[in-house]
């Protein structure tokens, strides 16, 4: 009689809280497809493939993507339990600091290597360790709160019955945890094939990916066909494995008994080690470039315009993302759902920068609309994921109690949503302007002459001048603390229109 009553409410709450597919939804979703959109418009088959280049590409990024993803997915595994050995407030600002390398621009991780392996393996293998070094700590992370979520207190019976570690982790963690280690590995794997801007700088010409190769036959072959042809099978090869991973279905939460087996001091002994290695890393790499300061300072001048020309679009850029949130809170409220945009974690760089590369015409303002529209489409829905879809979620009774009580949409997303996730929402607008402030990758496949900073630090990378490069990339975090207390100091006065448009 209970179970029937508490699956009888749950039925009735899920059936009112969701709503048909809406206008609003298809919007959202159309945005976020506007490059594919534009493939459909311009799409030509070409088939006339070199194939023996084509399957070299496709065997680099296959390649590169498929080993980083072993080391990474097996790393993961000790450096999980080193998290374990950590207590509360450590264990806490180790995950958020092992985010860091993921979240951060590539150029960070890309100085940060390029620095510490000299000489640097130009090619596959300097690729690979530059992966590593970016998708380890998330991967940990992942991992330690897929643990926490699926091992329940196993590992804690298993010491209490002094079963041995190796069999506990034979017989139990790793049957358990089988299919969280593969969808990580997807994950990376993923990453790793649809990445740009690592191949484009540490790739030489023996690490040639397919979305270099991609950018070469459109931009120094002009074979627009041909590159249409490569790009429509690498996202066809990108969707078939982020369908895999995202339609697995949901398992039951179940409460974490720490135990002995889910620790291991070596692997915490590796977490210093990798996040000292990126810290440290980096400011070692600052203080080496001490000695190009003069030339740094004969370059302000450029340094100068090209920030005022980034922080021109950056200020739209940031009014768009602001704007497509509240449509996107709004379509949650009222449709029950997420939208389904939030699947399109790697959407490809070059399909992205050639669709807007065609369709908009090459000027100062088209640069500006090329710029905001293909980074809001290519940065949004990995943030939002992030940083928001979880505290939205979360929220979901309460809307469904406004929605009870017939509290109009508007207000439950002014009133009631916006309110309690400020703090996630500076965060996702945080990551928004530092990715924005250092991309080059998606810049170069705009094919965009307006001088920005992130391009400035390319052309320091591909030129190999690393002291510039660093300055450049300590500068770009000291406009990323302005515009962070900039927009800190502007919230109060969109609090100021919050409270007048709930009243």
């Amino acid at each position: 009689m209970k179970s029937g009553s508490i699956n009888g409410q749950k039925f009735v709450r899920m059936k009112a809280f969701k709503q048909p597919f809406s206008f609003i939804s298809a919007a959202l979703l159309c945005y976020f497809l506007i490059p594919y959109l534009i493939f459909l418009k311009y799409f030509n088959l070409d088939f006339n493939l070199d194939y023996a280049e084509a399957w070299w590409a496709f065997k680099n990024s296959s390649l590169q993507a498929f080993v980083t993803a072993v080391i990474v997915t097996g790393l993961s595994i000790p450096l999980s339990f080193g998290v374990f050995t950590l207590k509360n407030p450590w264990f806490a600002l180790t995950q958020k600091l092992l985010l860091l390398p993921q979240i951060l621009p590539a150029l960070f991780s890309i100085l940060i290597v390029f620095s510490m392996v000299d000489p640097f393996p130009m090619g596959t293998t300097g690729i690979i360790i530059i992966f590593t070094v970016m998708h380890l700590g998330f991967a940990t992370v992942l991992l330690t709160a897929a643990t926490q979520e699926r091992m329940g207190s196993f590992g804690l019976i298993a010491e209490v019955y002094d079963v041995g570690r190796f069999k506990f982790y034979r017989r139990v963690y790793c049957p358990l945890m089988k299919s969280n280690l593969l969808t990580i590995f997807v994950l990376v794997f993923i990453f790793c094939f649809a990445s740009f801007s690592v191949p484009l700088v540490a790739g030489g010409g023996r690490g040639t990916n397919l979305e270099v190769l991609i950018y070469e036959k459109i931009f120094i072959n002009q074979n627009w066909s041909l590159a249409w042809t490569l790009n429509l099978l690498q996202s066809f090869f990108i969707f078939i494995l982020s369908y895999l991973i995202l339609k697995k279905s949901a398992l039951p939460k179940v409460d974490f008994e720490d135990s002995k087996y889910m620790q291991f001091r070596l692997g915490r002994v590796g977490l210093f080690i990798y996040l000292a290695l990126y810290g440290g890393g980096y400011l070692m790499g600052l203080v080496k470039a001490r000695g190009a300061l003069a030339q740094f300072q004969a370059l302000l001048p450029e340094i100068i315009l090209a920030t005022q020309h980034t922080l021109k679009i950056m200020v739209f850029y940031i009014l768009i993302n602001i704007l497509l949130l509240i449509t996107w809170v709004y379509d949650y409220v009222k449709s029950g759902r997420q939208n389904s945009s939030r699947h399109l974690l790697a959407t490809s760089t070059i399909l992205v920068g050639f669709s807007f590369y065609l369709l908009i015409p090459e000027t100062s303002l088209g640069d500006y609309f090329k710029i905001i529209l293909s980074m809001t489409i290519l940065f949004f829905p990995p943030l939002f994921r992030s940083f928001l879809e979880k505290p939205l979620d979360q929220l979901d009774s309460q809307i469904l109690t406004c929605k009870i009580f017939n509290i109009s949409t508007s207000k439950i997303v002014f009133t009631v949503v916006l309110r309690q996730i400020k703090k996630p929402i500076f965060l996702w607008l945080s990551f928004l302007t530092i990715w924005f402030l250092s991309d080059f990758a998606i810049l170069k496949s705009l094919g965009v002459r307006t001088a920005t900073v992130g391009l400035m630090a390319e052309s320091f990378l591909s030129s190999y001048r690393l002291s510039l490069a660093y300055l450049l990339s300590f500068y770009i975090l000291i406009v990323w603390v302005f515009t962070l207390l900039a927009i800190y100091l502007l919230k109060g006065v969109f609090g100021v229109i919050n409270k007048k448009f709930a009243s």
